[in-house]
């Protein structure tokens, strides 16, 4: 029987750089908050989520251009699948770690601590997830169990919740959540409201973190997301040239933006590469949660295209910052925000008290 310390659940091996962000952040600050203690990311993942990334089906439909895709996919050694295959799981190996375990390996293995979360690690919803129990803490070992920002995303309040979802909330020793609808489906389920703390992403300081890459490019609007409108696009566009300014995407799912200057695969830039290309850009257009978060933590002018799915995640935490009417509101145009004056100083005040209140419950509970 294997035994562990401390292990951090959540969505190892996903090759999503706001994944890896707050995976990585949590392990950093863990391990200066909780001096002596062995803590270690726990390397598994459904399998069933696991393939959706890594194990491509081909299938058998000849008459489909998705086969023909698939199969260019999986036999061309340069297409961003494999290059995928071959880079990312390599950076999470870069972080503490436990051997890598399959759901049978977890009857075997203990913890003293095991944390859960952070990202959507609670949102059923995502068939790829697999209905996975072990990420609420069903079927684990451990004397203590501890849930850090985790969120349940598009669930709604009021759903009905899977059974071993109930039992999993309700054997957690201590909770918290990333936002205020988690928060509430937590009080449905246990009787008792958890607090509201921040993302991993905001605890740790990556503006002087020594892994941070500097990028080569000077000058540049970085692009990050998807399900941007036409219009959305052209004021970007208009901006970056009114600014002088190239526009790089970085790929978050085989993104093909011919109206960008510059395009970086995901197979080719690595999280800190990624991160540094937020920390020195002029200005951030992106769709995403961790795309706002970073540009949020750099301090930057940014344009955000808002969905229910994102606003889910972030809708309580922008209203405090007085940034919601603006960032939700996807009639009003990209350059209005993007030549916005955010008070950084208010913002930065408020973020600097909620990370000190979070960082007070990972000390007085880890």
């Amino acid at each position: 029987m294997s035994t562990y310390d401390m292990g951090i659940l959540t969505f190892w091996d996903v090759p999503n750089y706001g994944t890896f962000a707050q995976a990585y952040a949590l392990q950093r600050v863990l391990d200066k908050r909780c001096a002596g203690r062995d803590i270690k990311q726990i390397a598994y993942l459904d399998e069933k989520h696991y393939s959706s990334y890594y194990k491509k089906e081909i299938g058998h439909n000849f008459f489909k251009p998705v086969f023909y895709k698939n199969l260019v996919d999986v036999l061309n050694p340069n297409s961003n699948y494999n290059h995928r295959k071959q880079t990312f799981p390599g950076y999470y190996l870069s972080i503490p770690h436990t051997e890598r375990m399959s759901s049978a390996d977890f009857a075997s293995t203990t913890f003293n601590t095991v944390v859960f979360g952070s990202d959507i690690v609670w949102d059923y919803s995502f068939e790829i997830f697999n209905h996975d129990p072990k990420l609420f803490g069903v079927g684990i070992q451990a004397d203590k169990k501890v849930a850090y920002a985790a969120t349940f995303g598009t669930i709604k309040r009021g759903s009905e919740y899977p059974q071993y979802v109930v039992d999993g909330v309700r054997s957690l020793d201590f909770i918290t959540v990333r936002d205020k609808n988690s928060a509430d489906i937590v009080e449905d389920i246990t009787g008792t409201r958890p607090e509201v703390v921040l993302d991993p992403t905001w605890l740790w300081d990556f503006t002087t973190d020594e892994n941070i890459v500097k990028p080569q490019y000077e000058d540049y609007l970085i692009v990050y997301g998807q399900d941007f409108s036409d219009e959305f696009i052209q004021q970007i566009c208009s901006y970056a040239k009114d600014n002088s300014l190239q526009i790089i995407c970085l790929d978050c799912n085989d993104d093909q933006y011919d109206w960008c200057d510059v395009l970086i695969h995901q197979s080719d830039l690595t999280p800190f590469e990624w991160i540094g290309l937020f920390r020195y850009s002029s200005a951030i257009a992106t769709s995403t949660f961790h795309g706002l978060t970073f540009s949020l933590i750099f301090n930057k002018k940014m344009a955000f295209c808002a969905s229910d799915f994102i606003l889910a995640k972030a809708d309580n935490f922008l209203k405090r910052l007085g940034m919601y009417e603006l960032l939700s509101d996807n009639t009003r145009d990209a350059r209005d925000m993007l030549n916005y004056e955010w008070d950084y100083t208010f913002i930065n005040s408020y973020i600097n008290a909620e990370r000190e209140k979070s960082l007070g419950l990972i000390s007085s509970v880890i």
